[in-house]
């Protein structure tokens, strides 16, 4: 519980960091606590750390576009905040430190696990924002064959 309320408010400052606007605050917190909750969830039903970040980033595009249709917003007023519990910080520092320490083996294994769930954050959110852009264009599409069509 006390790790939810924490990446609440870490959403929650970010978006005042990127200046959001208060109304949408709330918003934003909640696509943060729902990414780290998909990625906590299917850490523990053991999936690895890149899967995790994979679909918790999937579930960040989709929520965010579908605020976004809602509220009327840019997406990634709800993308930036929302995928930050996801960051490998704490990776990175350890690659780092590892390197600092001549342990470079080490380093270059954490290395390119933090490089492939960076990856996998990208390209979750490339996906879902792919789709839902598919979705609403094959819907555009549909509508006006059916106005054509009367």
């Amino acid at each position: 519980m006390v790790k939810i309320i924490a990446v609440l408010l870490i959403s929650a400052s970010v978006g005042i960091l990127y200046r959001i606007p208060r109304k949408l605050l709330l918003y934003v917190s909640f696509v943060g606590m729902v990414a780290w909750l998909i990625m906590y969830i299917t850490m523990r039903l053991g999936g690895n750390g890149i899967l995790a970040d994979f679909l918790a980033s999937v579930a960040v595009g989709g929520i965010a576009e579908i605020l976004a249709r809602i509220l009327r917003k840019p997406a990634t007023i709800f993308i930036i905040p929302g995928f930050i519990p996801l960051v490998p910080g704490g990776d990175a520092y350890m690659t780092m430190l590892y390197m600092v320490e001549g342990n470079y083996v080490d380093g270059v294994a954490k290395g390119m696990q933090t490089i492939l769930t960076a990856g996998a954050i990208a390209f979750g959110i490339f996906v879902s924002s792919t789709i839902f852009r598919l979705i609403k264009n094959y819907n555009l599409e549909s509508c006006s064959t059916d106005v054509r069509k009367s």
